[in-house]
């Protein structure tokens, strides 16, 4: 038996939005909603956990979506939505087949696209002080391997955020709250 604290409920399996459809919707509004507009796209998160924070950090700092594959992702279920405490119900996620033929269909409709990393390549920018251009999509990787070598090849630009300590890398969902953070407060 789990903790229901005193609340239960039947309720229907999660509808995906259809993206293509939203997308034309972006396209065709005002240029004040376009120009605000983020996505996170996951590429590797099987965590429930991390699945679970990041659409809590969507919530709070209004991203308008998540995508997700239909394989290699964390599934929609009750352990991911009760981690999000509600932001599920909230942020709309998006289940494609395809993270690369998706971002094409994202750059068709005006995005820019940005990569997290890890690298120290000269290539990587830091996070804070990118000029960032929206509407946007920001592609985070499985904490292991990083994001898939056609992924990153097709992003914009790949940024990092510096770290001051001896730790080389920061939980997923806390890089995505700092990276939302950043998209949702830059200055255009």
């Amino acid at each position: 038996v789990k903790n229901t604290q005193g609340v239960i409920a039947v309720v229907s399996d999660y509808n995906f939005p259809d993206i293509e459809y939203d997308l034309r919707r972006i396209s065709e509004s005002n240029s004040s909603t376009k120009d605000r507009t983020v996505f996170a796209i996951l590429d590797g998160i099987t965590d429930e956990g991390n699945f679970g924070a990041i659409l809590r950090n969507c919530s709070a700092f209004g991203i308008d979506g998540v995508i997700i594959p239909s394989d290699r992702s964390a599934g929609v279920n009750s352990r991911v939505s009760r981690i999000s405490s509600g932001a599920l119900e909230e942020v709309k996620v998006y289940k494609i087949t395809n993270i690369t033929r998706t971002i094409k269909l994202l750059k068709n409709s005006g995005f820019w696209i940005y990569g997290t990393s890890l690298s120290s390549d000269k290539k990587v920018m830091d996070a804070r002080g990118s000029a960032y251009i929206y509407p946007a999509a920001i592609v985070f990787g499985n904490e292991e391997k990083g994001m898939g070598r056609l992924i990153e090849k097709n992003c914009d630009a790949l940024v990092k955020i510096e770290h001051c300590g001896r730790m080389q890398s920061l939980n997923v969902a806390v890089s995505a709250g700092i990276m939302f953070y950043i998209l949702k407060n830059h200055q255009i």
